[in-house]
């Protein structure tokens, strides 16, 4: 079965395109097709399934499908509420691990950044809390249906007490807010691991943009670069021991990559916005 469309049109990589074609992939599987992925193309810096992972099974390309995918969102689909449900969330880690392989060029990225980053000049493995914790268009926005995110000072009062807790050295912090960023580094001199991105609120800000996929940086291959390192952070997010933050896209797809193997997990459940 092909899969030729979304559920939106994705111009780059984030968590929502991922749990859509996971989404349509279990829905081919459901009726007895494997999954072909290959969004229809839109053009200069599109984001294909192929950008950044294999297909999940062999398949012979110049052949014509046996049937294209009739849905642009699968019946049965990842949610928000996944993660404080352990039956489903382990449904959902099965499908990933099942589905979903990082092509060798975003293997390499990602296994080049985890080692930078997580391991001391002694080739030791540093015990690190994973912090997620989002700004710009989401809190800006307060989307509708969608968890409400806590304030930086919440997550920060909570990063303090699962560090000692857990008796973990570092944190490393996935957002795209620079001063997000330097709050957290103010609040934990030293400890801040951040992987190599650019951070989006200048401009943002700047320019009283709605949505970051508005955000352009001046280099080339921008959309694919924004998606790489979007995807590494999560992967990076995922191989920490402890995880804290929102519960959002990032958050949930941290979850299904690191397949109910932190040590401990808590998100924010404050509610939804109205």
């Amino acid at each position: 079965m092909l899969i030729d469309k979304g559920l939106y049109e994705y111009g780059y990589f984030n968590a929502c395109f991922l749990e859509n074609m996971m989404s349509l992939m279990v829905y081919a599987l459901s009726n007895g097709y494997t999954p072909y992925v290959n969004l229809k193309d839109r053009g200069e810096g599109w984001t294909n399934w192929d950008s950044f992972f294999d297909q999940p099974f062999p398949i012979q390309t110049d052949r014509l499908p046996d049937r294209i995918c009739d849905l642009e969102q699968g019946f049965f689909k990842p949610e928000f509420y996944t993660p404080y449900n352990k039956f489903d969330l382990r449904l959902w880690c099965k499908v990933y691990h099942r589905l979903v392989r990082l092509n060798e060029p975003t293997s390499q990225y990602v296994e080049k950044e985890y080692n930078n980053l997580f391991f001391d000049e002694n080739g030791q493995k540093k015990s690190v809390l994973g912090v997620i914790c989002r700004g710009t268009d989401y809190v800006k926005q307060k989307p509708s249906g969608h968890p409400i995110q806590p304030s930086v000072e919440q997550v920060i009062e909570r990063a303090k007490v699962l560090l000692e807790q857990y008796r973990l050295d570092y944190l490393y912090l996935a957002t795209e807010e620079y001063a997000i960023c330097e709050k957290f580094e103010k609040a934990f001199p030293g400890l801040i691991i951040v992987n190599q991105r650019q951070y989006y609120d200048e401009i943002f800000n700047a320019q009283d943009m709605s949505y970051i996929y508005q955000v352009q940086f001046d280099r080339e291959n921008d959309i694919y670069l924004k998606g790489l390192e979007y995807l590494s952070s999560l992967q990076l997010l995922s191989r920490c021991d402890v995880l804290l933050g929102g519960n959002c896209g990032g958050a949930c797809a941290a979850i299904y990559m690191n397949n109910m193997r932190y040590k401990h997990t808590e998100l924010f459940n404050l509610g939804v916005y109205s």
